[in-house]
């Protein structure tokens, strides 16, 4: 090998293993960031509820006064609203100077917001994203809210004694730092980097003192904003109400649109929507409107069965606290894929920690045990936990059959991958007290009854039924949802597949 080919192989070796190292070095910052910040939520105290806070104190002003850099000192309250569920937030603001009163208020949903300035005379409606940041800065456990929903952008940048120091970004082109106790872990300094017409670039930092526990939350008794090193207002605050509503009986937003006003108080939903219905006294038939998906509970004695867990994380933690409303003397022991597509089996970790048997085949074990382990405190808006994995595996055996049955039902597994020429192993789920079949993604039942050819998919089905001999009075698929017939039958699938 020449000198140049030996450098250009070195430099490629080179290139791929600081590749890997730069690759482990992101997520595993990331963790520990993560760690630090789920630490101070704890100590700090996570509350979801409606918490409306005064504050009061002086705001060191600098103004057009006699010489330079000259600050006068004005009496400023201040009261801050955060009400999670309807993602709303609330700041009013009354400023004394020379024997006037300046009135400041604003209020976003979402991402709008509508605000009056305290030399404003109309009302200005912008984006949410700097005012959201304000009011989150104001209380420390609204940062740490903040940093946690923004938490794809965390850094952690080192020790400065007595502190983990941590960033995120909550917009584009603005970070912020925490400084967290490594002892208490409670969140002390705030610092954002900013931008004078005067002094150029300047720092911001916000200092919280003396914490209190207001109903399990650690509340500061006093504030401190500085710009560069100067203090720019000091602030004690009163003490915190969790009983309010964001209408204008609790906050002065009169003057906001009357549309605007009545979507204040509607809750802000990200949850999943699931269709239960009955399809046989023991199957209920569970459709995932946003993922254009179905599954499959069965009903044992004392128990209940899941078939298919699309991907999701947040979607199954969902639909696990459903299962325990509906079906509160069953919990839940099984779960059934057909095959391991993301849609059908994707969203395995959320059941990892519960004590249930996951069934499949053997050539996916690899692959699923890979999925048990897997972290998605990013996509996930629930921490996934750290709690030892307790599900176990079973396998229905290729080409083969396995039976799982009690005095209230039966369900019987035939591994038929071969013959469907979409994946290597796949199973298909029989019923034989409710007549049904439940097949996955293999057969689609046209709406209005047009007769598709089903190929070797549809063959492996029919030639399923065929050779085993299997009373079916409905075939059940779990995907898609939209376009279909509820289910299908025999007669129609023998259609399906005559050439």
């Amino acid at each position: 090998m020449n000198y140049k080919l030996k450098h250009c192989f070195l430099l490629v070796i080179l290139v791929v293993v600081f590749g890997l190292i730069a690759s482990g070095q992101t997520i595993e910052n990331y963790k520990k960031s993560l760690a630090i910040l789920s630490k101070s939520q704890t100590a700090m105290g996570v509350n979801n509820n409606p918490i409306l806070i005064a504050a009061k104190g002086t705001i060191y002003n600098l103004g057009h006064y006699e010489t330079p850099e000259k600050t006068k000192e004005l009496n400023l309250q201040e009261t801050y609203g955060y009400f999670a569920k309807e993602k709303v937030a609330y700041l009013y603001s009354e400023m004394q100077n020379r024997g006037n009163t300046y009135k400041r208020a604003s209020v976003s949903k979402f991402d709008s917001l509508y605000e009056r300035g305290y030399y404003a005379r109309e009302l200005a409606r912008g984006t949410s994203q700097d005012f959201n940041f304000e009011t989150a800065r104001a209380l420390p456990t609204e940062i740490l809210r903040l940093a946690y929903q923004n938490r794809k952008s965390l850094r952690y940048l080192g020790e400065q004694s007595p502190y983990h120091l941590i960033s995120f970004s909550y917009s584009a082109n603005q970070s912020t730092t925490l400084y967290i106790n490594q002892q208490t872990h409670l969140l002390e300094k705030v610092e954002t980097l900013g931008y004078s017409p005067i002094y150029g670039d300047v720092s911001f930092e916000t200092v919280y003192k003396d914490f209190t526990d207001k109903n399990g939350l650690k509340i500061p008794s006093t504030r401190m904003d500085y710009e560069s090193g100067k203090l720019e207002r000091e602030l004690t605050y009163s003490e915190p109400r969790f009983d309010l509503k964001p209408d204008t009986s609790n906050l002065k937003i009169k003057w906001v649109p009357e549309q605007f006003k009545k979507k204040l108080t509607e809750p802000v939903s990200t949850k999943e929507q699931f269709e239960f219905s009955a399809i046989s006294p023991t199957l209920d038939l569970v459709k995932i409107i946003s993922q254009n998906n179905k599954m499959l509970i069965a009903k044992f004695t004392d128990y209940i069965a899941l078939f298919e867990v699309p991907q999701g994380i947040d979607l199954n933690l969902q639909l696990m606290d459903e299962l325990k409303i509906r079906y509160p003397d069953r919990p839940l022991r099984y779960l059934f894929v057909t095959h391991h597509h993301p849609d059908h089996a994707g969203g395995i970790r959320a059941y990892a920690t519960l004590p249930v048997t996951f069934v499949t085949t053997q050539g996916n074990k690899d692959y699923f045990d890979k999925l048990l382990i897997t972290q998605h405190s990013v996509g996930s808006a629930r921490l996934m936990n750290t709690e030892p994995i307790r599900m176990k595996m079973d396998f229905i055996p290729i080409n083969g059959k396995k039976k799982f049955k009690d005095k209230a039902n039966e369900v019987v597994g035939y591994e038929i991958g071969i013959n469907t020429s979409h994946t290597n192993e796949h199973i298909a789920y029989y019923f034989p007290k409710s007549k049904i079949l439940w097949t996955g993604d293999l057969l689609f039942f046209d709406q209005k009854e047009t007769v598709y050819p089903a190929g070797a998919r549809g063959k492996s089905i029919y030639d399923l039924i065929v050779a085993k001999k299997l009373v079916v009075d409905k075939i059940y698929t779990s995907w898609p949802l939209h376009g279909q017939k509820e289910f299908g039958t025999i007669a129609f699938l023998k259609k399906l597949t005559t050439p």
